[in-house]
């Protein structure tokens, strides 16, 4: 088995015998996934870290792996012993990965870069700036894979076609919308890679991502055609029929690289800071690329009513789930000693006992004391720790249901806590309870509206290293834009709009000491809806609506999360008037959603924990 060392020392030599001065790998597959199968873990494969997010670049003398802050301590940890330097993102002074590159090397030096993975737009944009230094960008090698001799097959699950009763439209109902929508933009092709995309758009799900129900496909849509590319042994006969009825034609895979040379002239709309450089190298002279936001990415963003309607009851039957669970780490599992591990599978088969589960939206983080302070956290067989009746738990978890995705954290006092545990619960408690409590107007931008909950800490000098809150897919990924909250213009700027769904999860983090985080799911409405809770279902309650003189629409989050926040880290004399009052509503909400379907013990924890302030 080769050592990080090792992969290093064959990697420098391939560069030289491919004349290339510095080898870039990200992480990426030809999707532009979050979450990537293990066939395309490269960047976790050659430095020996895994966190979801990473750039490393290797030179002739130099090897370096960026990491963001969420990874700090972990990346630190996991590259000791290697050759790799540790470069921390985003903090003053640390150049990005392009920028080190055009800095560093010097002039007729070429970087590579497998173009399957690199994003045109990037690639064009990177390119550009290298250039004007002296440097090429080679995007036709592939380094990595000569190197990686046991390298885990390309995924293969089947997908499954999800029914229209959660759904509720069909698939050649979306296809038309795309169509129209091109016609707007005067475009004869649109062409989609983003695996979240195409199978909302086909109505379908799959395996082949971790936690993320989609299969590896590429979609090109014509004005004549509606064409899927995806390995046919993953396709039913069943499931072509619909394909078929749908007016979908299925193709293997890799033929999407020969149709695209095949098109005839016109104009091919995608979004190339998703489609890879190979991808768009292999059009002919005679198509255009028009660069916009995927026309599906932007359509499932506002959920229908179907949806909506699934989405709650999705976050109802979890939020039941990780509220039992809550009593077993409280009650049992720090008396017991159970580990990180351990008590993470009890969560696991309580999610289990529901048909509508499929899979967990994300590896659950389970993480007791200052585990919690790595904003990432995985517990493994060979570290992990056993909880004890004291200082603070944390857990983050998720699941993927057929009518629903959730994404939700808690943390909570496994036994007498000091004051500045207390502290600095309540302080992200009234970050929590300040942006979900605020009402706003129409198209309000990611970043405003994450400046409502940080400006709680920043008021204390505390910060966290991630953004406020994240869009999530249904029945997709747990990571889904574009609405998102975050203090980086970058990706804050779209508009929040009815419909849309987002979390919400302050936290603070303290290294070796621990860390805090509160999350719930929620969906925004409209100021006059509400969800009506009714022996533990939802549906929404409109009254009049209140219009200014202007005429401004007004919106608001509305959870849709019923776990009880822990009643003993909460120091209620930090809280304000209104802020009690907040949680006060959202405590009898918790009752009306989960009381319903709990019995003795578990039942009376949930009255205990949701008593009015």
């Amino acid at each position: 088995m080769l050592t990080i060392h090792d992969k290093v020392v064959r990697l420098r030599a391939l560069m030289r015998q491919e004349s290339v001065d510095a080898c870039l790998v990200g992480t990426a597959d030809p999707h532009n996934s979050e979450y990537l199968a293990p066939y395309y873990q490269a960047r976790a494969w050659l430095t020996g870290f895994n966190g979801s997010a990473g750039t490393a670049v290797v030179t002739a003398d130099r090897a370096l792996l960026w990491a963001d802050g969420r990874y700090y301590i972990q990346a630190a940890r996991q590259l000791e012993g290697t050759p790799f330097e540790l470069m921390k993102q985003g903090n003053p002074g640390v150049p990005f990965p392009w920028e080190w590159l055009a800095l560093t090397l010097d002039r007729n030096s070429k970087v590579a870069v497998d173009g399957r993975l690199l994003p045109e737009k990037e690639a064009k944009e990177e390119g550009e700036k290298l250039a004007t230094r002296g440097i090429e960008l080679i995007t036709g090698l592939d380094l990595i894979g000569p190197l990686w001799e046991d390298r885990p097959a390309p995924p293969s699950g089947s997908i499954f076609h999800h029914a229209i009763q959660y759904t509720g439209r069909q698939t050649a109902d979306k296809i038309a919308g795309v169509r129209a929508r091109m016609n707007e933009d005067g475009a004869d092709y649109a062409l989609y890679v983003g695996l979240d995309d195409i199978a909302w758009l086909m109505n379908f799900r799959g395996s082949d991502i971790p936690h993320n129900v989609v299969a590896l496909a590429f979609a090109l849509i014509s004005k004549e055609e509606a064409l899927l590319f995806i390995d046919p042994a993953k396709v039913g006969g069943e499931d072509m029929e619909l394909f078929a009825r749908q007016g979908v034609t299925v193709l293997p895979y890799h033929e999407i690289k020969a149709k695209l040379q095949s098109l005839t002239s016109g104009i091919l709309v995608t979004d190339t800071r998703r489609t890879g450089r190979a991808l768009i190298a292999s059009l002919p002279d005679h198509v255009t690329v028009l660069p916009r936001r995927d026309y599906p990415f932007l359509m499932k963003a506002e959920l229908n009513e179907i949806e909506l309607k699934s989405q709650l009851g999705a976050g109802i039957r979890d939020s039941v789930a990780v509220t039992r669970y809550l009593y077993f780490v409280k009650t049992v599992a720090a008396k017991q000693g159970l580990n990180e591990i351990e008590v993470a599978e009890k969560l696991a088969s309580l999610r289990r006992e529901s048909d509508a589960f499929i899979i967990e939206s994300f590896p659950t983080i389970s993480a007791y004391g200052a585990n919690a302070a790595m904003m990432h956290y995985q517990a493994s067989p060979l570290a992990h720790s056993p909880l004890r009746p004291e200082g603070f738990y944390l857990v983050d978890c998720g699941a993927q249901s057929f009518d629903g995705t959730t994404d939700i954290t808690r943390t909570v006092a496994l036994g007498p806590l000091t004051e500045e545990e207390k502290r600095d619960y309540t302080m992200t408690l009234k970050s929590h309870i300040a942006l979900a409590s605020q009402p706003f107007l129409e198209g309000t931008s990611g970043v405003a509206l994450d400046a409502i909950a940080r400006s709680v800490m920043w008021r204390c000098g505390l910060d966290y290293k991630c953004g406020t809150g994240h869009g999530f897919g249904y029945v997709s990924g747990v990571h889904e834009g574009p609405q998102r909250l975050t203090h980086n213009p970058k990706y804050g700027d779209y508009g929040f709009h009815e419909h849309m769904v987002i979390t919400i999860e302050p936290g603070v983090y303290r290294e070796g000491k621990h860390g805090i985080r509160l999350e719930n799911d929620y969906l925004v409405l409209r100021a006059n809806q509400s969800v009506e809770i009714q022996d533990g279902r939802a549906g929404i309650r409109e009254v009049e609506e209140l219009v200014n003189e202007a005429g401004d629409k007004f919106l608001h989050f509305q959870s849709m999360t019923y776990v009880p926040f822990d009643r003993a880290a909460i120091d209620v004399t930090l809280l304000g008037g209104d802020e009690i009052r907040w949680l006060n509503r959202y405590n009898q909400a918790v009752r009306d959603a989960v009381f319903p379907y709990l019995e003795d013990d578990e039942a009376a924890f949930v009255l205990d924990e949701t008593q009015a302030l």
